[in-house]
């Protein structure tokens, strides 16, 4: 993905090159083949060296807490690094422009008279519309209410929903641009984008919805078959999203071409002084809080604003939280185990963080020693190819607390009113010494 974002900067294209507003003349400029080498290597280097630094996450194959956190860092490094070349050739080229006063058209942004751009779109998709979605997610939070698992899974779906009629209520206000010199023309584009992003987000939130709910269904599901059918499923739910934000905003710049090359009174603005790297947009003069991006598709934030400095910091702030967490519970997981006990009031209790569980002995309705454990997928709780620990749903036994080290036989399989426990130790000896211990203390 940040090959084919980057990678076409170094083109000229729609009057830019490295984000960089341009005249066409000056392209075959000599320092401006200069710079575009110098990308091209810088960018080519930087991909060789990150795919050479992946071979220590296949090294870390058996010790997968790790193997996850060094994918963290490699992929924070990949991202920050991948970036460098295009930054260094905005930066060039736009020294470049200032020095050879290479400006185009009237030098910051051009203000005009678009005030009937900003008039209500009557063939923009009704803000109305997205009480199709409300109302399948708040449908899904009914039906899982009985299931905190899946509860979890139905207020997500809500949250989604809300997070995309926030941004399409937003782009809603975002700038009219200015296009041409015909006002007619200007009007024409600015509805057409509000009108394409307004279905786009309307159609996310509805495809996401009925995501959620097929994970809802999968999870309450016992059929072994349908597992291969979730991997096609999810991988199709990933793809959909994406493949319509590419293909809408093709949509809109194949309609902006079509137009402006009918038109013929194109109007170029030079503005670069506000995209700082050409991919930050900061402009405290704009009110506008999400703008057409440079680089890529879609829209990026006007860091100039108030709330988009909140929302750039605060998904900083977000991605460290969860990125450290997780770091920190995969190094948890991998350093400490279950401990199972008897206390005196005749209750076995399993201590592990955020997963701990107790029960009475006399709610034992059947306890055993296995080899094997069903399989089944994961509700909330941990997972790596060497241990299991929290809330699963297992094959042809349905809820289930699992506290195991996998491969690893033998298994104390306990089965309650409405859920079985399996533990094991990962010294086979001493699960079979802790079976015993257990089957006189529930004997007695």
């Amino acid at each position: 993905m940040l090959l084919a974002t980057y990678k076409p900067q170094a083109k000229y294209s729609k009057g830019m090159l490295f984000a960089v507003t341009l005249p066409a003349h000056v392209i075959d400029d000599a320092s401006i083949q200069n710079i575009q080498a110098q990308f091209n290597k810088q960018l080519t280097k930087a991909s060789l060296w990150m795919t050479a630094f992946l071979i220590p996450l296949v090294l870390l194959h058996d010790w997968s807490a790790y193997q996850v956190i060094y994918f963290f860092v490699w992929f924070s490094v990949f991202f920050m690094l991948m970036v460098v070349p295009f930054r260094h050739a905005f930066r060039d080229t736009l020294a470049l422009k200032r020095e050879k006063e290479w400006f185009v058209g009237t030098k910051r942004v051009i203000r005009s008279d678009l005030r009937v751009a900003y008039l209500k779109n009557q063939r923009s998709a009704s803000i109305w519309l997205f009480a199709i979605p409300i109302a399948m997610s708040i449908g899904l939070i009914l039906w899982d209410a009985g299931d905190p698992n899946l509860l979890g899974i139905a207020v997500s779906g809500f949250a989604v929903t809300v997070l995309f009629l926030l941004i399409s209520s937003v782009m809603r206000r975002t700038k009219a641009r200015v296009y041409s010199a015909n006002s007619e023309i200007n009007v024409s584009l600015n509805q057409a984008r509000r009108r394409y992003t307004s279905y786009l987000w309307l159609f996310m939130a509805i495809i996401e919805n009925i995501h959620f709910l097929l994970i809802g269904l999968f999870i309450t599901s016992e059929n072994e078959p349908v597992a291969g059918l979730w991997i096609t499923l999810t991988l199709l739910f990933i793809a959909i999203p994406v493949g319509l934000v590419v293909y809408v905003y093709r949509k809109i710049t194949s309609v902006e071409q079509e137009t402006l090359a009918q038109d013929g009174k194109t109007i170029y603005t030079d503005d670069d002084e506000f995209w700082s790297n050409g991919f930050t947009y900061h402009n405290p003069q704009d009110r506008s809080i999400l703008v057409p991006k440079r680089v890529g598709v879609g829209e990026t934030i006007n860091t100039g604003t108030w709330v988009g400095k909140m929302i750039a910091w605060g998904s900083v702030g977000l991605v460290a939280v969860v990125i450290i967490g997780v770091s920190f519970m995969l190094i948890r997981s991998e350093m400490t185990s279950p401990v199972l006990t008897v206390t005196p009031e005749h209750r076995i209790q399993i201590d592990y963080p955020m997963y701990s569980f107790g029960f009475n002995m006399a709610d034992i309705k059947q306890m055993e020693l296995v080899d094997s454990v069903p399989s089944g997928i994961k509700t909330n709780g941990e997972a790596t190819e060497k241990q299991a620990r929290g809330h699963f749903r297992l094959k042809e036994l349905g809820n289930a607390r699992l506290y195991i080290f996998k491969n690893n036989p033998p298994y104390i399989r306990i089965k309650l009113n409405d859920v079985y426990i399996f533990y094991n130790e990962k010294d086979p000896q001493q699960t079979k010494q802790l079976f015993e211990q257990l089957q006189k203390q529930v004997g007695e």
